[in-house]
């Protein structure tokens, strides 16, 4: 009985593994499943970041309204996704912390800002 247990936690761990591994050599491959989740959860991360950022710099725009906030964050999200799109879920962390990508994402945040009317 004990060998038939260890065996199914084998036969499951084998599974896990080989769908993580699917799923990463899979993530940035334009229309594939894994494309989608990477996508949806790397738009949700970056959306959180961008809130935080406006939390923190709402007091110095007291004239700006939430929906100019929230035009800005879309704007934001959207045009960062294009730019995540094709790295890779192991070498995503890496790509953020390098200073061009992180000037980048400034200067789109600043861009949706002004288009949005956040002043």
């Amino acid at each position: 009985m004990l060998k038939w247990v260890v065996l199914a936690v084998v036969i499951v761990a084998a599974g896990l593994f080989g769908l993580r591994k699917y799923t990463l050599d899979h993530a940035t491959e334009e229309g594939s499943f894994p494309a989608r989740i990477y996508d949806k959860r790397i738009e949700k991360e970056l959306s959180e970041a961008c809130n935080a950022t406006v939390k923190k710099l709402q007091r110095q725009f007291e004239e700006t309204t939430p929906a100019q906030f929230a035009a800005t964050c879309k704007c934001f999200v959207n045009d960062m996704s294009e730019k995540l799109n094709d790295v890779a879920p192991d070498e995503l962390r890496a790509f953020l912390q390098k200073d061009t990508t992180m000037k980048s994402a400034q200067n789109i945040l600043k861009k949706c800002g002004y288009a949005a009317g956040v002043n």
